[in-house]
């Protein structure tokens, strides 16, 4: 399990503009003051939330969230129904970040080597080991021994330089995490970067999808369990995505694009087509 949790901290999963999500031309757009029923009425729709969890990675991977709220605006534009806006909106949410990764001759490809690649996934059996390991323990398990070392040698005063890191059975070069999780020490909620797992757990399973290693149902369902896990330690969209973010530090990846994914979920969290403010967490 040490070995997965350590293979884990150095792979570079976050590359979502990659992923195959193309940015949309401008089209024409829907002017929310003329829409009927564009009030703060909650949507409820479990199934679409579970893949929420996963968000940033889709709306990134549309270019951003202008880009993705074009897309949305298009979607809902196409429909002919004359329905409620909050209506129209679940539905073009569901058809584009419901399993966005279509099950296709060449997009089983494509997510094959997306998941070798950047997790070292090559068969199914590698997948749901994967799942399992990040559901077990993952980043959040390393995060913990950071912050137990952190909490009994002075908390956000600790010297860490002074931390013993074979008693906290922490791997040697682990005095910038330490650092990270005291620069940060009243950032993390109580959860710690648990939202950084089950984000990061949804996106395989969409991988896995189009990789044609689950099916629908299978995903759905693998979903809505962390859907569960998420609900269980988080009251809010901005809170879990905080945790997110500082996950997603905390584990070195691509650190130059840092500053483009808080963007992106400074975005897609706010907004009258953000269904992250119709459809609570």
């Amino acid at each position: 399990m040490r070995h997965t949790l350590y293979a884990l901290l150095i792979i570079c999963v976050f590359a979502a503009s990659t992923t195959g999500c193309k940015n949309n031309s401008e089209d024409k757009k829907t002017d929310p003051s003329a829409i009927k029923g564009s009030s703060a009425d909650q949507v409820h729709n479990d199934t679409l939330k579970g893949f929420m969890l996963a968000g940033v990675y889709f709306v990134h991977g549309y270019g951003g969230p202008e880009a993705f709220y074009d897309k949305i605006k298009k979607t809902i534009n196409l429909d002919n129904s004359k329905a409620p806006f909050l209506t129209l909106l679940d539905s073009a949410y569901s058809k584009t970040l419901i399993f966005p990764f279509a099950q296709s001759p060449s997009e089983k490809v494509d997510s094959r080597n997306t998941l070798s690649s950047w997790f070292q996934i090559n068969n199914q059996n590698d997948f749901y080991l994967f799942l399992n390991n990040l559901k077990d323990s993952g980043f959040q398990s390393h995060y913990e021994l950071c912050r137990k070392a952190l909490d009994e040698n002075g908390g956000a005063q600790a010297n860490v330089g002074s931390i013993d890191l074979a008693k906290y059975h922490l791997p040697k070069g682990s005095e910038l995490l330490l650092q990270f999780v005291k620069d940060n020490y009243n950032k993390f909620s109580a959860a710690g970067i648990k939202a950084w797992n089950i984000g990061l757990y949804v996106y395989v399973v969409t991988l896995g999808y189009g990789a044609e290693y689950a099916n629908a149902h299978t995903g759905k369902s693998l979903i809505l369990d962390q859907l569960k896990e998420a609900e269980k330690h988080y009251s809010d969209w901005k809170t879990y995505f905080s945790d997110f973010m500082l996950g997603r530090e905390f584990s070195g990846v691509a650190k130059s694009e840092n500053a483009a994914y808080k963007k992106t979920i400074e975005g897609m969290l706010t907004g009258h087509y953000s269904m992250y403010t119709h459809l609570p967490l």
